[in-house]
């Protein structure tokens, strides 16, 4: 087991896990913004990385993760792809956060995204400050709903 799957205990005493982040976006300048937005040591970490379709399925079928953090337009192939992917590999309970972050934000292309499966849609150069926010508190669509005890 790794250090980012293992639990960790938070100021209140209460354990958490840190959530796992596959990172699918092909702009290596960005990339590295992303990461440091979305790397908080405990709390969140970028896993992997994707820049193309394949990669990115590659990573899905190698290791599990919380969040898809899903560009559309990659190197190679496309996000929307990945988002059904994703939504076929991952049994109903492990189901994770799927976050598009695109420059394409128009209606057609969001309403797609939902189609496929994404649960969030974030123009990159509106709503990048909201990234992070929804990545820590985030929860599926696609996943049952949590049970109280």
């Amino acid at each position: 087991m790794s250090t980012a799957e293992e639990p960790s205990s938070g100021l209140n005493g209460a354990t958490a896990v840190e959530r796992r982040i596959l990172l699918i976006e092909d702009s290596t300048v960005l990339s590295r913004r992303l990461v440091d937005l979305l790397s908080e040591p405990g709390r969140i970490a970028v896993a992997a990385q994707a820049a193309t379709q394949a990669d990115a399925v590659l990573r899905l079928q190698e290791a599990t993760y919380d969040v898809l953090v899903v560009d559309i337009e990659l190197a190679e192939g496309n996000g929307v792809a990945v988002i059904r992917q994703a939504r076929q590999l991952y049994p109903p309970e492990v189901q994770p956060l799927i976050v598009v972050l695109t420059n394409y934000a128009s209606d057609f292309v969001r309403d797609h995204c939902f189609a496929a499966g994404a649960d969030y849609f974030l123009d990159k150069m509106r709503d990048i400050a909201l990234l992070k926010a929804v990545v820590v508190d985030g929860r599926s669509k696609w996943a049952p709903p949590a049970v109280s005890h």
